[in-house]
């Protein structure tokens, strides 16, 4: 599922990560690292998972409400969250650890994400550098980075297109300078820490469950219908070709499974359906990631 440069165009953990700041090698974040080593101790919670699951026939979905629209709130996400580190000198564009790409405003291939494979930097002035990323020739994000006039706070304006409609759905993501600005280098350059993320509307997640069906899925058309404790099942929108698995260990919890187009697990995501009926804690937990990211989600009034 898909956070920070995120909204829209992949699975509900990825918006997760990409919100939580820690995915994948493109513009907004690297969101799927976030959700998605398996440690010792979540591989035994997947199996409890596995090993417990709910006889669908046996509870009532009115005692648990599901079905709905729903969506994130953003100031509640916790978890991990490292700052980022840009670098722009020399004519080369460095993020985290990821390799350089050539700020020259034409298309670099790139590797490292299934998301991905191709990337143009360009410097529009001293406080604005855009970015544009592609997947199998076609538009995936578009990316603007804006740091403002004392220099202290950058804005990033993600525009997320790989929704199966094509359409854009936007987020932005808020961050603030840790430390000093780089001598010689663009004002982009340096640390920064997120302060707040808002998402498009686009992005929220609209959950159906009827006995033992389930489907996510945002209005773009992002998302699944699997049976809950069956075989895994193609996520609409996702360029990576990942696969999503429903479980039910209890009657207020649903998990889902996420599985790279190679069948190695990736991430996993618990949405517990508190007392009140209106509100989801999500549970994020990652190979990529130690510690696992929550969230709230709120019901949406349709």
């Amino acid at each position: 599922m898909e956070i920070a440069g995120i909204a829209g165009g992949r699975r509900s953990c990825d918006q997760v990560w990409a919100l939580d700041g820690a995915l994948r090698n493109s513009p907004t974040v690297r969101f799927e690292d976030v959700f998605r080593k398996i440690r010792p101790g979540v591989a035994a919670l997947l199996v409890a998972f596995v090993a417990t699951p709910v006889c669908a026939g046996a509870v009532a979905d009115r005692d648990y409400p599901f079905t709905g629209r729903w969506r994130m709130d953003t100031t509640s996400l916790a978890g991990n969250v490292k700052p980022t580190i840009f670098r722009l000198i020399g004519g080369s564009f460095y993020k985290d650890d990821n390799k350089p790409v050539e700020a020259d405003g034409n298309l670099h291939p790139v590797s490292g994400s299934g998301y991905v494979d191709e990337q143009a930097i360009k410097v529009e002035s001293d406080h604005v550098v855009t970015e544009v990323d592609r997947v199998h020739g076609k538009l995936a994000y578009t990316v603007e980075y804006r740091v403002s006039a004392d220099g202290n706070t950058l804005t990033t304006n993600v525009g997320n297109y790989t929704n199966p409609e094509g359409q854009a759905v936007m987020s932005v993501t808020v961050q603030r300078r840790i430390g000093m600005p780089t001598k010689g280098a663009h004002l982009i350059s340096g640390t920064w820490k997120r302060v707040s993320v808002s998402v498009d509307s686009k992005s929220d997640w609209i959950i159906r469950l009827d006995g033992d069906h389930f489907s996510w899925r945002t209005e773009n058309g992002t998302g699944f219908d699997a049976v809950v404790g069956g075989k895994s099942v193609k996520i609409d929108g996702d360029n990576s070709g990942a696969r999503a698995s429903i479980t039910r260990p209890r009657p207020d919890t649903i998990v889902e499974t996420d599985f790279s187009a190679q069948g190695t697990f990736d991430d996993t995501l618990s949405m517990q359906l508190l007392p009140d009926r209106n509100t989801i804690r999500g549970t994020a937990r990652s190979v990529r990631q130690k510690s696992p990211t929550t969230f709230y989600l709120h019901r949406v009034a349709e």
